[in-house]
């Protein structure tokens, strides 16, 4: 009888270890993750299994949706599926075969991976500063993210990436050329941690890419014509711009007497006027402008209106004009023998319209001499005083 007892008691405890290791869940795959992806398809790997001499891959449009069979008899660790759709998503197993047979239960956990999204298209500019460009594209399907390149001496370098469909790229100058050939833009599908990208990526050149300018720089009066009061504006030129603009005031006005697009002749101006001009610059961004700072203002007079001879003697020339309006206007004085050439000053900041001359420098005017009187209109503009570039002269003998 104790004999007996023994065996049951040895039998019981064998049973108990046994029935655990037959019965107990088998081991999965594992490592299952996604290495690789083009639009059409997507490349996995997984970690060897135990005693498998081969592998079965399946995929399915669901997790839990009826899988199709990629490849059953794989030896190595990894595969790649074909034909698939751009820029989705896609769920896999991996089934390990072990003495002939599929076990099934020990298929991996599905996963879930993707292809990657097709190449944008239409990238253009959008927006500038003067220190910054937006750029835009159509989106692609399936794209989660998109990552930005510049192009420089044949280098990718990462910008930055963007949720949306548009990439602003700061920190630039317009005085200089933009530090880059191009601009890459490559759209992203990210699923279980993976970036799928295209092997191709849409760009676009800086020749198609421009900044705000920098503000104008004051302009001047390359020429004046008396006889039609009309004048030829000059700007200095600014790198990286397509077009520019002239606004013409009358000195104390507000609203502009002439507006130019791209010209720089003035005609039928006022003479006897004070005016104000001031220039800036745009750039073309599609059918967009995109205008720099208006420069500071130049200040000019239109002539001086019926400047004459009123009377002359021996030793004087008086002069009389009509006075020249647009603010506070005063008049330096200057007298010469020659036409444009020696000139010197008679009197500074005269305000009347009639002066008697009688002196050239430190020496009485002489009898009998051919003298030129130039009157050279300034205005006073808060603080500071301008001096016309245009101004107006006559001539006479004085008396024998």
């Amino acid at each position: 009888m104790k004999k007996f007892l023994s065996i049951l008691v040895v039998l019981t405890i064998l049973l108990s270890v046994a029935i655990p290791v037959s019965a107990g869940a088998v081991s999965k795959v594992t490592g299952v993750k996604q290495t690789g992806a083009t639009h059409s398809s997507f490349e996995i790997s997984w970690s060897e299994y135990y005693g498998a001499s081969y592998y079965k891959v399946e995929w399915c449009n669901t997790p839990n949706g009826t899988y199709q069979v990629d490849a059953s008899y794989i030896s190595g660790y990894k595969d790649t599926v074909y034909g698939r759709y751009a820029g989705t998503t896609y769920y896999v197993k991996v089934t390990p075969c072990v003495d002939n047979k599929y076990i099934t239960s020990a298929s991996s956990d599905p996963i879930a991976v993707t292809t990657a999204p097709n190449v944008v298209s239409n990238i253009k500019q959008t927006k500038a500063t003067t220190s910054s460009l937006t750029i835009s594209w159509t989106g692609s399907i399936g794209a989660t993210s998109y990552k930005i390149y510049k192009e420089s001496n044949n280098v990718l370098t990462y910008a930055g990436s963007s949720k949306s469909t548009s990439f602003t790229l700061n920190k630039l100058s317009n005085k200089k050329e933009l530090p880059f050939y191009s601009l890459y833009v490559k759209a992203v599908r990210t699923v279980n941690g993976y970036d799928a990208c295209h092997d191709y990526s849409s760009y676009i050149t800086k020749y198609n890419l421009n900044l705000t300018p920098t503000k104008g720089k004051t302009p001047s009066i390359s020429s004046y014509y008396d006889y039609n009061t009309s004048i030829y504006l000059k700007r200095p030129e600014l790198e990286f711009q397509d077009g520019y603009n002239f606004k013409v005031y009358k000195a104390n006005k507000s609203k502009p007497s002439y507006s130019l697009t791209n010209g720089t002749h003035v005609s039928g101006l006022k003479k006897g006027q004070f005016y104000k001009v001031k220039t800036r610059s745009y750039s073309n961004v599609g059918n967009t402008k995109f205008y720099g700072k208006w420069s500071s203002y130049k200040y000019f007079a239109a002539g001086v209106d019926k400047l004459k001879i009123k009377s002359r003697t021996k030793n004087s020339l008086k002069v009389s004009w009509s006075k020249v309006k647009g603010g506070k206007v005063s008049y330096d004085i200057y007298v010469s023998k020659s036409h444009g050439k020696g000139l010197k000053k008679f009197k500074k900041n005269y305000k009347k319209t009639s002066i008697k001359v009688t002196k050239l420098g430190k020496k009485r005017l002489s009898k009998s001499t051919y003298y030129y009187v130039y009157v050279k209109p300034k205005i006073k503009v808060g603080k500071k005083t301008y001096t016309s570039p245009i101004y107006s002269y006559t001539s006479a003998f004085t008396k024998y």
